[in-house]
């Protein structure tokens, strides 16, 4: 009897194990068949999801375009504002116009800095009173000095400007003598701005002495450089030039000082419109 009973254990126990490795292998592959099958809707979803991350930046570039767009169209209608000949007597844009916005374009291609701000720089300058034909080439060269003296384009260009009525220079003149100031910023304790300032702030009252525009920045990159404010050094060089010319009208003291040095306050006057060096 005990005999038969362990048979029927066993049998019994056989039967069972049998039972489990089947349920627990078709539990295992209905696992692994799930756990492949939500791998796929991963993939789904991930794929779906990287579409449309795409999808919004690719929208987000189609907005910033059109409203960079909008904004460069508003920038250029300021400057047909101010600059003749890019509207006809109808009102309609000229192929001036088109020829201005295609260039300002093309630069922001070639210079680090976005179309709409360029045209507003050209319409400072159309503002100030630049030619029309200088235009591009003044705002040109306002963004690339901008960067060589670590300041703003639009600072570049509204010292441009000042330079231009109070030197009487031309776009060209007035390159050289940024390039003089970069020569003398890089050569020196002083800054291009330091120096730019120095001379804007000196102005006519230089070319009145017959002291040059490049004359003036050497001497306030020497002052600068050995320790004098800017503001101070601008002082200075408009009361040096005002009283070396000052003639007849020099103070008792100024003419006995120049009497003392040898020199007559009519004559220093008349010296300095021709070597003020």
């Amino acid at each position: 009897m005990a005999s038969a009973s362990r048979g029927k254990e066993y049998s019994l126990a056989v039967k069972i194990a049998g039972s489990v490795a089947s349920s627990f292998n078709s539990a295992m592959g209905a696992a692994e068949n799930r756990i492949s099958g939500l791998g796929q809707i991963a993939k789904q979803a991930a794929a779906i999801a990287s579409a449309a991350w795409g999808a919004l930046k690719i929208g987000e570039f189609v907005t910033d375009s059109v409203q960079a767009a909008v904004d460069f169209e508003s920038a250029m209608a300021d400057v047909a504002k101010v600059v003749d000949g890019l509207r006809d007597e109808n009102g309609n844009l000229t192929d001036t116009y088109y020829a201005m916005s295609d260039s300002i374009v093309q630069m922001s291609k070639n210079i680090p800095m976005a179309a709409e701000d360029l045209a507003a720089i050209t319409a400072s300058a159309g503002t100030a009173g630049i030619a029309a034909e200088e235009l591009t080439t003044f705002t040109e060269t306002a963004a690339k000095m901008g960067v060589a003296f670590d300041t703003t384009a639009e600072q570049a260009g509204d010292w441009m400007a000042k330079w231009r009525t109070s030197f009487t220079m031309s776009q060209e003149e007035v390159t050289a003598l940024a390039d003089q100031i970069n020569y003398l910023s890089n050569n020196s304790a002083s800054t291009a701005s330091e120096i730019s300032t120095i001379v804007t702030a000196v102005g006519p009252l230089g070319d009145v002495a017959g002291i040059s525009a490049a004359q003036i920045a050497a001497l306030g990159s020497t002052m600068v450089g050995v320790g004098v404010q800017q503001d101070v050094a601008a002082t200075g060089i408009r009361k040096l030039a005002t009283t070396m010319v000052a003639g007849s009208s020099a103070t008792k003291a100024q003419a006995t000082v120049l009497q003392q040095l040898g020199l007559d306050a009519t004559e220093m006057a008349q010296r300095m419109q021709t070597d003020a060096e």
